[in-house]
Formats: structure tokens, C-alpha cells, sequence
């Protein structure tokens, strides 16, 4: 399914999910122009501040009570994306909830009895739970034919597109996914960086689910539809350019001075 293809049903009245705890959160608790590592230009999360917010507990209690299956498709797919998000936050927020002395350092160090944390319980949505994989993989990546999804979903580290600082909504989810890749794309230390004539990097994403972008050469044709400059265009428009990868850094996304460790639970 495409989200163009996704209209509204006839007669204008449809369900709609309020999205407005998770949009306050990311307001008051998203940061732009962190630099972590060879990273920079990061929206840093105050996973503190996160920790302590009430509309953080209700947003995570409204995902779990929502009704999905009478959703419109754009609904849905905004759900989804912010459900993501939210409970991959949710992981890093119980961890230092509960009192570690040490910060985490990276989201992948919250396996548990060998299993990955992409693999573990992450929360509750229309009264399932739910691990990020199953999320990802199920209700994104197999229902929809978007590769816009990749630049929304953000799984709490450096090198991850930005944690957009207001949640996704289906009257403006075109919109705000298209703003995503072109704001991806414009980042040189993760998205992408022209370097000659003839090589261009980009994010790890773009290898790791190339076939999402029509393959190696899908990817590059869909790059150049996300707002690059002249330049880059005719070098992803020329079969002579090498295409290379950053490395992928997966420190946690945790704005840098929050130094704090996380105690207690909401307010």
C-alpha cells in the first residue's frame, strides 16, 4: 500500500487518533544540533525530562487502549510510526528507571538472556504487545510500500534519521515523511556526503534494506527525488559514481549534557 493511495473514506468523517501527548513530549524533550562521536546535527532526547512527563505515561497508556483496526490507513501508518518511536524510548526510559548507577550507553546493550532489544516486549498497541521488530517489519514494512518509513522510524542512537520533534499525523504525514528524507539527506556525518565527482556515502539504512528502494539502483534513483543539490543528482544519476556506507554509530541518541541518571516513574 501507498500512502498516496491512502485517501480518506467518503464523506469526510473517519476515525482519528490523537497523537497530542506524544507531539507535547517531543516539543519539550527533542533537541537539535547534538554532536555525538563523528555524528553532528542530531536531535538529542532528554531521556530524563522523558522520564518524568505525565503526557509521556498517557501517551503510552492511549497506544495501548487504541482501537487500530478502525483507523483509516493514514491513521494507522502515523500510529505506527509514533509507536515506534515511543516505545523504543520507552526501552531506555525503564532501563535507567530502574536505577542502574551507569547511563546506558547504546540501546543495543538492553539484550536480555541473549535476546537483541529489537527482539524484546517494547509496549502495548490496541492491546497487543508488541517487540520494535514486529513493529518494523509487520505493520510497516509489510504493509506498506514506503521507503519514506526508514527516514521516520528512529531506533535511539546517533546515526538513526533524526527524531522528529513532533509527532507524525495522517493530515500531514506526505508532508512530514518527505521532510524527513530531505532533512536525512542534507545531513553529511549520516545521510549522505558527496565526496569528488564520483562517491557518494550514505546511511547503512540504504544497504541494510536496499530492496525497500528498489535495490542498489532504486536507492539511488530514490535519493535524488529527496531534495539533493545539482551535484549530488548528477553523480547518483551516473554509473560511474561508487557508492559507499558510514559506519553506523549506535551510541545512544541522549542529549549531552543530561547527565542525570533516570529515577522514579512519571509524575
Amino acid at each position: 500500500r501507498r500512502l498516496a493511495d491512502a485517501a480518506a473514506p467518503a464523506g469526510g468523517a473517519s476515525a482519528r487518533f490523537d497523537h497530542g501527548a506524544w507531539d507535547r513530549v517531543l516539543k519539550r524533550h527533542v533537541h537539535a544540533g547534538a554532536s555525538i562521536n563523528e555524528v553532528s546535527g542530531i536531535n538529542a532526547v532528554d531521556y530524563a525530562g522523558v522520564s518524568t512527563d505525565s503526557d509521556y505515561d498517557l501517551y503510552l497508556q492511549q497506544l495501548a487502549e487504541a482501537d487500530v483496526d478502525a483507523l483509516p490507513p493514514a491513521e494507522q501508518l502515523a500510529l505506527w510510526m509514533n509507536a515506534y518511536n515511543a516505545l523504543c524510548i520507552s526501552l531506555v526510559v525503564e532501563h535507567e528507571r530502574a536505577g542502574p548507577d551507569v547511563l546506558l550507553q547504546s540501546v543495543t546493550h538492553l539484550k536480555k538472556d541473549g535476546t537483541g532489544v529489537f527482539d524484546l516486549p517494547a509496549g502495548v498497541v490496541g492491546g497487543k504487545t508488541y517487540t520494535l521488530n514486529q513493529i518494523e517489519h509487520e505493520q510497516l514494512r509489510q504493509r506498506w510500500a514506503e521507503p519514506a518509513v526508514h527516514g521516520c522510524i528512529v531506533c535511539a542512537s546517533a546515526s538513526c534519521p533524526n527524531l522528529r520533534p513532533e509527532a507524525f499525523v495522517a493530515s500531514r504525514l506526505a508532508e512530514q515523511m518527505a521532510d524527513q528524507m530531505q532533512t536525512w539527506m542534507q545531513n553529511p556525518t549520516k545521510g549522505l556526503l558527496l565526496q569528488g565527482a564520483s562517491r557518494v556515502m550514505l546511511s547503512r539504512i540504504f544497504l541494510w534494506f536496499a530492496d525497500d528502494f528498489g535495490g542498489f539502483d532504486g536507492a539511488k534513483r530514490y535519493v535524488r527525488t529527496c531534495g539533493v543539490g545539482p551535484d549530488v543528482d548528477q553523480a547518483l544519476g551516473s554509473g560511474r559514481t561508487a557508492i559507499r556506507y558510514f559506519k553506523y554509530d549506535w551510541t545512544l541518541n541522549r542529549m549531552p549534557s543530561a547527565s542525570t541518571a533516570i529515577r522514579g516513574g512519571g509524575t
